[in-house]
């Protein structure tokens, strides 16, 4: 068969398998073998594909998933999410500014246990939409705002993705979590600088007696205050530890993941249905992840085959001269595919093609990594997928057009002051490493 048809094949398959809505792990998966067998036969599935899905899932640094994504499931189950919102609201008392401010530090801190942008999207959709609400917010901007603090998850660690980076190439994964700290920071920052000068945060304030009182939140304020102290010291043990050389990433999940079950068991937060059910979800988003790596590693191995990377090598070639031009190109195709596609496949899919190219350019992966993490964040936040956007929206029962309105405005903002500050200072990203 025709090399150029090959090629044309597995693109129609690929976008035909997303358009009916199969999940991206399938797509990949399928669009992999077909490329494969047409390009080769199928002998190569024994001889080279399955070595491949085996060497690929067995990376170490794969390990550390399962265990940030259990401490993630225990402290979601055990109600610190609503606690730190209890506090936040208590210390703001009904402010619109501040408890904006606060929406978005808590999607922070839920975004470094849960390792989701949809799901802490979606988790402060309905626990603080409301409450934004109610101090006279308009639905789609309290809606946008949950969205935007989710989409911190990709950035501030751990990140499921930098994990996933690491595993690629080869960059210490604790070394990534240090690194993304001040840029994490400065996305903050940036996201309250926009809040603050948006028409409705300055409007006269209206104060509900009942702020307090919404369904969602349920425990005392001593009791949120103890449970919101216990995640603030959990934090700092992991990265503390990893900060301080104690503790390897690994090590630092493992030693999360008990401190959060034994904390939680001694503040009466969690159950044994709690924990099994922990276990489980822990073990369904690994697997799902794990799916992912395989399709990619399939769907990568035919790039390899058709040689997209040295394609690219040669379409790049001008552009070798101007390293920073073409850093800004590569990192438009990681916001491009986050645009469409999950941000773990986006990073599996696009670094065995790039990495020639990264090397070539002799390019710090360091940095390159955390700020191709904040690309991929913006892209939880703009059309037309906008998962982040998207999961909020559906959580609080509002259409996500509205929404992206928003969230849109903030990504670009966001995007032209941190994406410029790490490219103009590029030693954000290693000030508690050197």
């Amino acid at each position: 068969m025709p090399y150029e048809l090959i090629i044309i094949a597995v693109l129609v398959v690929f976008v035909l398998l997303l358009i009916i809505g199969q999940s991206i792990a399938s797509t990949l998966l399928t669009s992999g073998l077909i490329g494969v067998v047409l390009w080769r036969d199928s002998r190569v599935l024994d001889a080279i594909v399955g070595p491949d899905i085996f060497f690929a899932v067995s990376t170490y640094s794969l390990s550390i998933i399962p265990l940030y994504l259990f401490m993630a499931q225990l402290l979601m189950r055990g109600g610190v999410v609503a606690d730190l919102f209890t506090v936040g609201i208590r210390v703001c008392r009904g402010k619109r500014f501040p408890l904006g401010v606060a929406t978005i530090a808590s999607g922070g801190m839920l975004g470094a246990v849960s390792g989701s942008g949809s799901a802490a999207a979606a988790t402060l959709a309905t626990l603080a939409s409301p409450q934004l609400e109610q101090i006279g917010y308009s639905k789609r901007y309290s809606v946008a705002l949950c969205a935007v603090a989710g989409s911190l998850s990709a950035i501030v660690p751990p990140s499921i993705i930098m994990i996933i980076y690491g595993s690629i190439t080869s960059v210490p994964v604790g070394e990534l979590f240090i690194g993304s700290l001040v840029p994490a920071l400065i996305c903050i920052l940036s996201f309250s600088i926009v809040l603050y000068f948006f028409p409705e945060t300055h409007a006269v304030e209206v104060i509900s007696d009942n702020l307090t009182q919404h369904e969602s939140i349920q425990t005392s304020t001593s009791g949120a205050l103890v449970a919101s102290v216990f995640v603030v010291v959990l934090m700092i043990i992991v990265f503390g530890g990893i900060y301080g050389g104690l503790v390897t990433a690994s090590e630092a999940g493992a030693l999360g993941a008990f401190i959060a079950l034994l904390g939680l068991w001694i503040l009466r937060k969690l159950s044994w249905g709690d924990v099994r059910a922990s276990l489980v979800e822990a073990s369904k988003v690994t697997a799902m992840l794990m799916m992912i790596v395989v399709g990619a590693q399939i769907f990568g191995r035919f790039l390899a085959y058709a040689k997209i990377p040295n394609m690219l090598m040669d379409l790049f070639t001008p552009l070798m001269a101007m390293p920073e031009l073409l850093i800004v190109v590569l990192l438009g195709f990681f916001f491009i595919f986050g645009l469409f596609l999950e941000s773990a496949a986006v990073m599996i899919l696009l670094l065995p093609v790039i990495m020639p190219i990264l090397t070539k350019l002799e390019v710090d992966l360091l940095w390159f990594g955390i700020v191709a993490c904040f690309t991929i964040s913006m892209g939880l936040l703009t059309p037309p997928v906008g998962l982040a956007t998207y999961s909020a929206a559906m959580s609080a029962g509002i259409e996500p057009d509205q929404v992206f309105r928003v969230t849109t405005l903030f990504a670009s903002i966001a995007a032209l002051i941190v994406a410029g500050s790490l490219i103009l200072w590029p030693g954000l990203a290693t000030v508690f490493l050197s």
